[in-house]
């Protein structure tokens, strides 16, 4: 009897790397995806971003970009436009030793080894080494996963890249780290550079616990409800307060807790004086009032009724008091800006 295997759909078929699926089916875009099975089909053939985009629909730079992943995952190289599979260590050996030979055949001269400088921040793990850590450990895959849902979209690898640096490098656990991406998420700061700089800022006050995050996420609460309230007070248009109004804000409502009442009349007084808005000014006005155990309204215009009828009876005395009409007036403009 003869047998004959008919293949079908499957006549024509290519072969996947192993990797690709084991290490880089959850970390790979569906576009990277794409353009590595386009290039694995149609090997041998010539083609360029442009052409891999019109097959794509895709953008000619967003199809350099996927190519790059896949070089940076060390799953293609390139050399001169051509994309081959990456040569195994020991024929990268076997090139590199008659380079060798030929240094010795013409030594340089040898030069004193100058120290390196070391960065102030390492590089950010490569994809393989993020592929090898999801896969051995739950905490990390976890911390991944949990990303995705509190952005409510699929991170990039570059994005769980840092995540990984942060919490193996900066040594923030994956629950205060979780709890960190919540804050941010919840203040509309996704984006993965101001993540990272919050994050660096905690490792330096040394937060690695829950009580400790909640503690912070409690303070930089207030501290932006505070710049509202500050912005409210003052009639200043709603806008994403600056690090200097924040912490004008967390000094004056609080810390000391000083009464919006005296803010707006401070406020009002710059105005006049000034006629612009400026935020130290209105500093030196509270400043001196708070020097003064001025806590109210009410303090505040006694003990203005007290010095203007002071200042009336010297002025029809024998002699004029210089030094109470100095104490009278503002803190001039010289010294104090606009913030």
């Amino acid at each position: 009897m003869e047998y004959r295997l008919e293949l079908g759909a499957w006549g024509s078929v290519f072969a996947v790397p192993t990797a690709v699926v084991d290490e880089h089916l959850r970390l790979a875009g569906g576009a990277q995806l794409k353009v590595m099975l386009y290039i694995l089909r149609h090997a041998g053939e010539g083609f360029t971003p442009e052409s891999i985009g019109q097959a794509l629909s895709m953008h000619q730079a967003d199809v350099s970009d996927c190519v790059q992943y896949w070089i940076n995952a060390g799953l293609l190289s390139s050399q001169e436009g051509i994309l081959t599979p990456p040569q195994p260590e020991a024929a990268l050996q076997e090139e590199a030793e008659p380079a060798a030979e030929s240094l010795t055949d013409s030594p340089a001269p040898v030069q004193e080894k100058q120290p390196k400088r070391l960065p102030s921040r390492p590089e950010k793990p490569d994809a393989k080494y993020l592929a090898e850590r999801i896969r051995t450990d739950p905490a990390v895959e976890f911390l991944m996963n949990s990303a995705d849902e509190i952005f409510g979209r699929l991170t990039s690898v570059n994005d769980k890249e840092t995540l990984l640096l942060i919490h193996e490098y900066d040594g923030l656990p994956v629950e205060v780290l979780i709890m960190l991406m919540q804050y941010a998420a919840g203040e509309g700061k996704c984006n993965m550079r101001y993540i990272e700089k919050l994050a660096i800022s905690w490792a330096e006050e040394e937060i690695f616990t829950l009580e400790a995050a909640e503690k912070k996420i409690k303070e930089l609460s207030e501290r932006t409800s505070a710049a509202k309230r500050y912005q409210r007070i003052i009639g200043l248009e709603a806008h994403s307060p600056t690090k200097k109004e924040k912490d004008f804000a967390d000094l004056w409502l609080n810390k000391r807790r000083y009464p919006e009442e005296l803010i707006r009349e401070a406020y009002e007084i710059c105005i006049d004086n000034k006629g612009k808005y400026i935020q130290k000014y209105i500093g030196s006005i509270l400043e001196s009032w708070f020097k003064a155990g001025i806590g109210s309204v009410e303090q505040l215009k006694a003990q203005q009724s007290v010095k203007k009828t002071k200042a009336s009876k010297d002025s029809y005395g024998d002699t004029f008091d210089l030094s109470l009409y100095e104490s009278m007036r503002l803190p001039d403009e010289e010294g104090w800006g606009q913030d």
